[in-house]
């Protein structure tokens, strides 16, 4: 006989997801800013924005796949 053995795939906690990758938005936000600024507003900021959601998705993805909660989470909850 064989059995098969289903994983039971766990839910994307997606409402998770959405307050830490915010967290780390803004956190690369505020500092890609002070960065601009100190280059005297050299480059366009949107481009420092972009570049802050490109980077904070993996991320963030990867801070939940990993399952721990840490200091991130708590200010994720405090602000969202």
């Amino acid at each position: 006989m064989s059995h098969t053995h289903k994983k039971k795939s766990k839910k994307f906690p997606y409402k998770r997801f959405i307050k830490v990758f915010l967290t780390y938005f803004v956190l690369f936000t505020a500092l890609s800013g002070m960065i601009d600024y100190y280059a005297y507003m050299e480059f366009n900021f949107l481009y420092f924005i972009l570049l802050s959601a490109l980077v904070a998705l993996p991320i963030a993805y990867i801070h939940i796949k990993r399952g721990k909660r840490d200091h991130v989470d708590e200010v994720a909850n405090e602000i969202f």
